[in-house]
């Protein structure tokens, strides 16, 4: 399973060649376009799942442009698991086939995915639940034969009965066939009629449903989502995995959702009997002042302050900046307008083409903080660090 999932390619040679950014030398320079309403996104898309044969695995996905980027294969949980739901980076709940709550406490960097102490059991009876998840913000949500329950989450690392508690019957009918945490009691959901549902639950234990898809994700046995707007959907006949982009989760439609089926995550491989994302690692805000994307020197600014933040400041050196500076100087001038006249790259980085750049904003046309952010995650993805892209361009004209 793991050798699949690191080797499995994209869905066609083409699909793979669409993800790679042009040279930019013959990038056309016309009139900026006016900016719009600046939201952008950023963060990181970390996936935890149990194979049948009950191994836990964590995987990493770049949200720039759904390439799987890092997988690795723990030990035996040593019981049969139900269900699950991600508390933290190093925190995860699982239930049994036998009612028994879990705790599984994770240690894993770029290499290992090892279990810090033996499962550690919160609960021996009670927890039937055929679903888990959890919102980010404290509360637990799980299903049991169509009752959707909501609890109180008041430590990180819960021991029992004193952190995990406040149980409240939220309604019944909830007969799903994934459910997922996208933010703040707000949970995204599918039927095995193909539907798509948003609830919000209020705080007197009160829901709204939103119908965001009436058809259409039937196919999906496990749907997971790292907040803002960014959902996965794995399909289990084949193992596939794709990846989907709600431009505003909370306006109540699907008609923004960006399907992504051309460059899905992997076409197969993804073979584990739960996932579960970790939640909140994936956010978009919106800048009451933007940028003014036609101040290069001021957009420049931004992109070093971007780039020294990422990934906890990884890149925080004069010689990464050097790189990504002269990078996207030879590719559109850090112009946000900058338009390839000979292929449909686009932008500062010259996302090709530049559509995939809404990952990380609508915006992406004209909102310079939003190619940024996706041309950070692209070269993260892809190269790993700035210099590495720059190696790659001088060599080869591209990257």
């Amino acid at each position: 399973m793991p050798t699949a999932l690191r080797r499995t390619a994209r869905k066609t040679t083409l699909a793979a060649l669409s993800g790679l950014l042009g040279a930019g030398l013959l990038t056309a320079v016309a009139t900026a376009p006016a900016a719009q309403a600046a939201t952008t996104c950023s963060g990181t898309a970390s996936i935890y799942g149990i194979l049948p044969d009950g191994r836990l695995t964590f995987s990493t996905i770049t949200p720039a442009t759904g390439e799987l980027k890092k997988v690795l294969v723990g030990a035996d949980l040593g019981f049969e698991p139900r269900a699950m739901a991600t508390l933290n980076f190093n925190t995860i709940l699982v239930t049994s086939t036998t009612g028994a709550l879990y705790r599984l406490d994770v240690l894993t960097n770029n290499t290992s995915l090892v279990l810090e102490r033996p499962p550690v059991k919160l609960f021996d009876s009670g927890w039937t639940h055929d679903k888990l998840t959890y919102d980010g913000h404290g509360h637990l949500y799980g299903t049991a034969g169509g009752l959707l329950l909501q609890y109180l989450v008041s430590q990180p690392k819960p021991t029992g009965s004193a952190h995990i508690g406040q149980r409240k019957e939220i309604g019944s009918g909830f007969v799903l066939k994934t459910l997922t945490g996208v933010g703040d009691d707000r949970l995204l959901a599918t039927t095995s009629a193909g539907a798509l549902f948003s609830y919000k639950i209020s705080s007197d234990g009160s829901w709204d449903r939103e119908d965001l898809k009436t058809s259409g994700w039937s196919g999906f046995d496990q749907v997971v989502s790292p907040g803002g707007g960014l959902y996965y959907g794995r399909i289990a006949t084949t193992g596939a995995m794709y990846w989907y982009k709600d431009a505003d989760p909370a306006d109540g439609t699907g008609t923004d959702i960006a399907y992504h089926n051309d460059t899905p995550v992997n076409t197969g491989g993804w073979t584990q009997q739960l996932l579960s994302a970790q939640p909140e690692t994936f956010s978009c805000t919106t800048a009451i002042d933007p940028l003014d994307g036609t101040d290069i020197p001021a957009v420049k600014a931004a992109g070093r302050d971007l780039m020294n933040k990422y990934d906890g400041g990884a890149w925080n050196s004069p010689t990464q900046w050097s790189c990504l500076e002269q990078l996207w100087d030879k590719e559109s001038g850090w112009r946000y307008w900058a338009d390839n006249p000979n292929s449909t790259a686009y932008g500062i980085p010259q996302a090709l083409p530049g559509s995939k750049m809404d990952a990380f904003g609508d915006d992406w046309r004209t909102n310079p903080v939003t190619q940024i952010k996706w041309g950070l995650s692209y070269i993260d993805g892809r190269y790993s660090t700035p210099c590495g892209a720059w190696t790659h361009f001088v060599n080869n004209n591209w990257y």
